[in-house]
């Protein structure tokens, strides 16, 4: 039987997972085409009941005080805001070495 806290894992997993497949502009056929899985093994995914074999390492992992996490292979993109924040602080720097301000 789950722990509570692996259904919380699983959950945001599958919510993760599919926030990423949404942003690649994939439907869940078209995901599970990719992965080579069922378009029902993406849903069960996502709505964080895979059954089988994640849930089990789930546990396992929760078992030995660890957590699932998902991270991107590659870096996410810059967003506007940080884009903003970037040239605020670009801003500012070039302020403190001129003596503007």
């Amino acid at each position: 039987m789950p722990h509570p806290r692996v259904d919380r894992q699983l959950t945001q997993l599958g919510a993760t997972l599919r926030n990423a497949r949404i942003e690649a502009g994939l439907t869940q056929d078209g995901l599970g085409a990719r992965a080579g899985v069922s378009r029902q093994l993406v849903s069960r995914i996502e709505s964080g009941s895979p059954r089988g074999e994640v849930g089990r390492v789930a546990q396992v992992a929760a078992a030995l005080g660890y957590r699932l996490t998902v991270v991107p292979r590659t870096p996410p993109k810059p967003t506007q805001d940080r884009e903003a924040v970037k040239a605020y602080l670009d801003q500012l720097n070039r302020q403190a070495h001129t003596g503007d301000g």
